[in-house]
């Protein structure tokens, strides 16, 4: 049975461990005012909800090479910003991706944008990986024919692997190895001595490499290479595995074996460093404390002396229930209308 390209698994390790890098490389006007110091938080969960809007059911749960990064600015009293990326590896026939894009903005607009006071704000960007120029779409223009202006563009960043120029990118960047290998497989043919040369090529560049920062992000461009370069011939595959126990390190561990140790296994995987999940955990915590205060200044300005004993339910809210507080505040005409709150 033929072997198939993991496009999905593959980037989706790349965004995973270079988060802040991909930041810094698609939006690097946006990157100096973020405060990186509280964290970055990647919202899997909500980003599959907006998919399952947007995709027959099926089919999102095909696509897992999106992402919805949440961070703070600076000088703006910690503006939150929602940063999509998408990576796409092949051109859509019966759809346009620019409306698809739009339609993820509109959505992300939608659940984001008005839930925080600060009115966050939402940039994306699209990664093409395919060749050709079919639907790389860089902007999505609404448009009726009896109306002669357009009613509307939206523009999105976008990277386009095939005609990528790496020397613009910088040698601190892991990136721009992560690109070189995406634009090697585009040019290398479809021959398995080719793929096993361009392999292992890439693989002593690999090993070399330091300017990753951790354990994480070099066995993200180890799973990255080997879910691109697949080699169908059994002797060049044996080759290559051999090649791989004698050199050690990353590349001695299988992907699966990857994967079991940098992956939660929930249905999909979706990695993150340990540590990274405990700060972006002990953020929420302070997140949604900062939202209790908040609905128990609410409830006191409209109730005035509002009974502690209400007080001590609201500091045990989560911050879906506590949120849904701040939207409907002037919806609750009295006390008892908390309970539709578990209050």
């Amino acid at each position: 049975m033929a072997k198939k390209h993991d496009f999905d698994a593959a980037w989706k390790s790349i965004l995973e461990a270079f988060e802040v890098e991909i930041v810094e490389l698609l939006f690097p006007e946006i990157f100096k005012n973020i405060a990186w110091e509280y964290g970055a938080e990647s919202l899997d969960k909500e980003l599959q909800e907006i998919q399952r809007e947007i995709f027959d059911r099926d089919s999102s749960e095909k696509v897992i090479s999106d992402k919805i990064i949440k961070v703070k600015l600076k000088n703006n009293k910690s503006k939150i910003l929602f940063i999509h990326v998408e990576v796409q590896s092949y051109a859509s026939c019966d759809e346009v991706f620019g409306e698809r894009m739009f339609r993820y903005f509109y959505r992300i607009w939608d659940k984001f944008r008005y839930r925080y006071e600060d009115k966050s704000e939402i940039v994306a960007a699209a990664i093409y990986t395919y060749k050709g120029e079919r639907g790389k779409d860089k902007n999505y223009i609404y448009r009726l024919p009896e109306i002669e202006e357009d009613i509307l563009t939206y523009n999105f960043r976008t990277i386009d692997v095939e005609n990528i120029n790496l020397e613009n990118i910088s040698e601190n960047n892991p990136l721009k190895l992560v690109f070189k290998i995406a634009k090697n497989l585009l040019e290398t043919k479809a021959d398995d001595e080719e793929i096993y040369r361009a392999k292992i090529k890439l693989a002593e560049e690999l090993r070399e490499y330091e300017k990753v920062k951790n354990n994480e992000q070099i066995k993200a461009l180890v799973d990255f290479l080997e879910y691109l370069f697949l080699i169908e011939d059994p002797e060049l595959e044996k080759k290559y595995e051999e090649y791989k126990k004698e050199i050690g390190g990353a590349f001695k561990m299988s992907i699966d074996e990857i994967r079991r140790l940098h992956y939660k296994q929930e249905g999909r995987e979706e990695g993150r460093e340990e540590g990274l999940a405990k700060g972006r955990e002990e953020e929420r915590e302070q997140a949604r404390l900062k939202d209790v205060e908040r609905v128990i200044k609410l409830l006191n300005k409209k109730f005035k002396n509002v009974d502690e004993a209400v007080i001590e339910k609201v500091k045990l809210l989560d911050s879906d229930s506590l949120n849904s507080i701040i939207e409907d505040i002037f919806d609750i005409e009295t006390i008892e209308d908390l309970k539709r709150y578990g209050i």
